[in-house]
């Protein structure tokens, strides 16, 4: 029973799958149908019938012979094959056969696409050949104002053209015949070359009207404005060599005979209308002979340079000098009571080698200066040069005597340093005595020892003559050591000594009753007599924990108290 009903419903799925499938294909078909029919009407005659408005001659005939027999081809042919192929559709669907039918359909609507194109494709062309005609007639008159426009001002203005007149003249006239070639076209029917002809002719007259606005200022900056800078130049040159400038480096006679050929050079090519050429060439001369204004300018400026820092230099010169004596008695002094580092004498003769280099150039600029025979410029420049490096010893001058001053403050800082120690030293030994200790450890009576060499040693280097201030620094380093190491280890001996005797007192209380604590407390006494107070306070505290752990605690912060309130 249950099987039966499993079929029953299969077939009644399939049955639904098939109608619902079928229904779908035949809506495909109207579709397709709906498609055809909308390109049958497509408006290709009224199109058309447009061209016929225009010259049905030459190139306008062939082309509408073409695009008429398309259409006809589409209308009479293609979409006739497409209904045939629709009924075929239809009559495969009836015998149920959909896989042939849906190939069919793809077919058809590929078919359809393909016709699609070609029609949009004559409509495109023909209103492109109509809007070429009639954008080629709007633009064929603004051309023919235009032409006439720069005819009148070349005829109006010619001299403001110079020799450059002929040529505009030519290539007018031959714009001109463009305009009896564009009417021949039309006439002809001809309208996509006819359109080609208005391009050219609109680029031809806007570069010749473009031309005409620029020739007469190239021409007036060639022939007079550029010409008349040239002269100045050769003015301001002469009169400058008269002054007694030297001014041969520049080669000015011959550059400016250069400017002038390129002059000549920049009205030839106005001349074959080569403009944006002559342009380029104008620009650069501008650019030129501002370079040869400033280097006659540089010339005075440098003039006036040289006029004013020669005295200023000499006298840096001469006060350096005198300086330099005073340096050189003063290291002499100094040298009497302070070690000098071969580096530091070293740096002072080579100051006083340059210082005789700087005075030997400056006196040979000073002779050049003298024969006038060298550019103000080049002088400049070697001044310039002779200034960095007067700055400069000026700058390991100044080091080298502040290195000398110096030597004289680094000594009383390092006798400051060593009152200091003396004092920390001082203050260690009055610690110890305070604690009326039974006596002191060796380790430490050796430190102690030490710690006093260290300042004797110091004292001593501070007293030899020359002092040798590195030696003397290296002494105080070491016993900066050597007493900070002594004054830590005197606070810790103290306070280990000071612990042990009052870890032995509070012991004391447990001495009858344990004879542990008694033996160990014993041992602790003994050690504190012989001064090995880290030894006792270890002894004493390990005695007194075996019975109360925690007392050293209870010691330590009684202890903390006395000493808080003492101070």
């Amino acid at each position: 029973m249950g099987m039966a009903w499993i079929v029953l419903l299969l077939g009644a799925g399939a049955i639904i799958y098939n109608h619902v499938y079928r229904k779908r294909m035949y809506r495909e078909i109207d579709r397709l149908e709906e498609w055809k029919i909308n390109l049958m009407n497509r408006p290709v005659p009224d199109e058309l019938a447009k061209v016929k408005q225009l010259n049905m001659t030459g190139e306008t005939e062939q082309l509408f012979e073409r695009w008429r027999q398309q259409w006809d081809d589409i209308v009479a042919v293609k979409l006739p094959n497409v209904e045939e192929q629709l009924f075929d559709a239809e009559r495969l669907l009836d015998k149920y056969r959909y896989r042939q039918a849906r190939r069919l359909l793809g077919q058809i609507a590929d078919g359809l696409r393909r016709l699609e194109e070609e029609v949009h494709e004559i409509i495109h062309e023909v209103n492109e050949l109509i809007g070429s005609e009639e954008q080629s007639r709007a633009e064929i008159e603004e051309l023919r104002a235009a032409h006439r426009e720069a005819k009148k001002a070349l005829l109006a203005y010619r001299y403001t053209f110079g020799s450059a007149a002929d040529l505009l003249d030519v290539r007018l006239t031959e714009a001109e015949k463009q305009f009896q070639r564009f009417a021949e076209l039309t006439e002809a029917g001809n309208y996509l070359a006819a359109r080609d002809v208005v391009l050219t002719l609109k680029e031809e007259l806007g570069r010749l009207t473009a031309m005409m606005e620029e020739i007469p200022k190239l021409l007036g900056e060639c022939q007079t404005s550029l010409p008349a800078q040239l002269a100045e130049l050769a003015d301001g040159y002469r009169e400058m060599e008269e002054r007694g400038y030297i001014l041969d480096h520049l080669h000015m006679e011959r550059t400016l005979q250069e400017k002038r050929e390129k002059i000549e050079q920049c009205l030839a090519m106005i001349h074959e209308l080569r403009i944006e050429e002559a342009k380029q060439i104008v620009a650069e001369l501008k650019e030129e002979i501002d370079a040869l204004y400033d280097l006659l300018e540089n010339e005075v400026l440098a003039h006036q340079y040289v006029q004013t820092e020669m005295p200023r230099l000499s006298g840096m010169l001469q006060e350096l000098a005198a300086e330099a004596k005073e340096t050189e008695a003063e290291a002499l002094f100094v040298q009497q009571s302070y070690h000098l580092a071969p580096s530091d004498l070293e740096k002072y003769r080579s100051i006083e080698k340059q210082l005789h280099q700087l005075q030997k150039r400056f006196f040979l600029i000073q002779d050049r200066v003298a024969e006038a025979k060298t550019a103000y410029s080049l002088l400049k420049e070697e001044l310039e040069q002779l200034v960095s490096q007067i700055d400069l010893m000026k700058e390991e001058h100044e080091q080298f005597r502040t290195m000398l001053q110096t030597l004289r403050k680094d000594e009383l800082i390092a006798r400051e340093k060593l009152d200091g120690m003396r004092k920390t030293l001082a203050e260690a030994l009055r610690l110890v005595q305070k604690s009326r200790l039974p006596g002191l450890p060796e380790p430490y009576a050796l430190e102690l020892a030490e710690a006093r060499r260290s300042l004797q040693a110091v004292a001593a280097r501070l007293e030899e003559k020359p002092l040798d201030m590195p030696a003397v620094d290296q002494a105080l380093e070491e016993a900066k050591a050597a007493v900070e190491r002594l004054y830590e280890r005197t606070v810790e001996m103290i306070e280990q000594a000071t612990l042990a005797e009052q870890t032995i007192q509070y012991g004391n209380r447990y001495r009858r009753r344990y004879p542990a604590v008694r033996k160990g407390l014993e041992e602790a006494e003994f050690l504190f007599r012989h001064y090995d107070y880290e030894e006792a306070l270890r002894q004493a505290v390990a005695a007194v924990e075996e019975v109360e752990p925690g007392a050293f605690d209870r010691v330590q912060k009684l202890w903390q108290e006395d000493n808080s309130r003492e101070q």
